[in-house]
């Protein structure tokens, strides 16, 4: 080996050409791993977002119809016999809730709430257009009287009657603005009044 050649090698000029070309290895393959990075982390933010997505549409914009029940019904200035023929005459006093479960509020149209002995309509009341907030149950009182003049003598002999109460709430859910949706909410209920003590048992509600 000659000394020139020699020198070369142990020339700075020599090293920094070797340094540079490691470190231009270096970044290249640095380079290389970055977009496998990127891919990834793009990945897991759709995920993420899908997820959430999800769970906005499944609890939020999911539509579901309100409720509608008699919570309580108090019975007052009952009359009945059977003289001189089978028949009752009541006030009930009763409370009706409405829960609506979803993220926007029911307004609803005024309705008609029945009170039905034997198949047949013995009372009627009209309930009030209004609105039940976002996961809210309001709750209002409404009194109906129930007269039938052609009642069972083997209901009024055993001092029990059965009654069903019936009423259909039609309104538009709002949800954040975004959806609207007519939804219709049923009430349907059975009680028995027993005339003894003037007393409501087994309200029922479905």
């Amino acid at each position: 080996m000659t000394k020139e050649h020699y020198a070369d090698r142990l020339s700075p000029a020599g090293g920094y050409h070797r340094r540079d070309d490691l470190e231009f290895s270096m970044f290249k393959h640095g380079d290389q791993r970055r977009p496998g990075k990127c891919f990834v982390c793009v990945l897991a933010g759709f995920v993420v977002l899908s997820i959430v997505a999800l769970v906005f549409a499944v609890t939020v914009l999911r539509i579901k119809s309100p409720e509608v029940k008699l919570t309580s019904v108090t019975v007052k200035n009952l009359r009945y016999g059977n003289s001189p023929s089978p028949s009752f005459n009541a006030t009930l006093v009763a409370e009706m809730s409405i829960k609506n479960m979803n993220f926007g509020y029911f307004e609803f149209e005024s309705g008609v709430a029945d009170i039905q002995y034997g198949g047949a309509t013995v009372g009627k009341r009209k309930i009030a257009r209004g609105l039940a907030r976002a996961k809210e149950t309001r709750k209002m009182n409404i009194t109906v009287d129930a007269t039938s003049s052609n009642a069972s003598e083997i209901d009024i002999n055993s001092g029990v009657l059965e009654l069903r109460s019936y009423a259909k709430l039609r309104g538009r859910v709002c949800s954040l603005k975004i959806v609207k949706k007519m939804k219709t909410a049923e009430m349907n209920c059975t009680m028995t009044v027993n005339l003894i003590s003037s007393t409501i048992n087994d309200l029922i509600c479905k």
